[in-house]
């Protein structure tokens, strides 16, 4: 659009105006020329000139610690003999601090006390630790009476076997003999292919029964554990032996019948160790237990009631002397009846 101005006060004015609007004047007779102002190449969008970028705003440089002027980098001050740089000594310290740190840290976990507070020992809970295989010693021991409770696990009678009056008794032969040792009842099965047995001398149909049994001594094919519902000389047996072998039979009328033949299982430790030997007899099931595992459950009618007790027996094995005894130690013996 063309733009006309006063000739007087030079403000822009209609085109078609006689009288300036501001300063009053008339306008000359000839009308002004119209002063056209230049078009902006950017108004122009179909011109063929090149239209020129945009200037874009170039970011002042950031600007980073202004170091001292009278630092010199051309050789560092102590090869000089002068003092070390500023930046030098925090590189210093930093590591100190980091060394001390490590120092203290090891002083703390070296000569601290690891011991925690009584009244956090009194709230831990043992750990049972299977007894150590032990040779049978004549050190004097200290009886404790047999210790009887009535517990929720179904045992009613506990004997440890520090009472030599407990009910078990002793007894000695050329072939067999049975004693109280260290807290322990102790069998040995002296001649060979022969058994030996000893009875609580309770008359049951229904019960539940453990005990610790361990090979002292002798071949590791001697047999040894549990016999329960023993009547009138029939009776069951749960034996073990000390190569990891286990066996259930049936001893009826002078004969055996093999319920469960030698089987080896991992469960049963090996060799001179304690293993945890239990029994449940419930009717006409039975349940074998071994270290807290059962290992097999039967059902048989042919013994319906009878006494539990301990069992000891000796096979001829190559390479131990013909006169070496089976000798057994038991332990921790657990008794309770159950309802019928």
């Amino acid at each position: 659009m063309q733009k006309v101005h006063c000739p007087s006060c030079g403000r822009e004015i209609r085109p078609d105006s006689d009288l300036c609007d501001y300063c009053k004047n008339p306008v000359t007779g000839q009308k002004q020329t119209p002063v056209v102002e230049p078009i902006s190449p950017y108004d122009d969008l179909f011109s063929d000139d090149v239209i020129p970028e945009k200037p874009k705003k170039v970011k002042p440089p950031i600007k980073g610690p202004e170091l001292p002027s009278d630092l010199d980098f051309s050789e560092p001050a102590y090869k000089k003999g002068g003092s070390v740089p500023v930046l030098a000594n925090r590189e210093i310290l930093f590591v100190a601090g980091i060394v001390s740190i490590v120092v203290i840290l090891l002083i703390a976990l070296f000569f601290l006390p690891t011991t925690p507070p009584s009244d956090v020992q009194s709230n831990m809970t043992p750990v049972e630790i299977a007894p150590e295989n032990t040779t049978t010693t004549t050190e004097p021991i200290t009886p404790v009476p047999t210790q009887k409770s009535t517990s929720e696990d179904g045992f009613s009678v506990f004997d440890n076997f520090s009472d030599k009056e407990s009910g078990w008794g002793s007894y000695e032969s050329d072939s067999f003999l049975r004693y109280y040792s260290s807290g322990e009842y102790h069998m040995i099965q002296k001649g060979e292919d022969l058994s030996d047995r000893v009875l609580f001398g309770k008359d049951v149909e229904n019960f539940v029964t453990n005990v610790d049994a361990r090979l002292d001594s002798g071949p590791l094919t001697g047999q040894y554990g549990i016999i329960f519902r023993f009547d009138n000389g029939n009776y069951y047996s749960f034996v073990i032996n000390g190569r990891g072998w286990y066996s259930v039979r049936k001893h009826i009328d002078g004969k055996i019948y093999e319920l469960i033949p030698l089987t080896e299982t991992y469960i049963l430790n090996k060799g001179y160790e304690t293993n945890k030997l239990g029994v449940k007899a419930e009717g006409n099931t039975l349940s074998m237990y071994i270290n807290g595992k059962m290992v097999r459950a039967i059902g048989d009618t042919s013994i319906s009631h009878g006494d539990v007790g301990f069992y000891v027996s000796r096979l001829a094995e190559q390479g131990f002397v013909k006169e070496q005894p089976v000798h057994v130690a038991f332990d921790n013996f657990k008794y309770g009846e159950l309802s019928s």
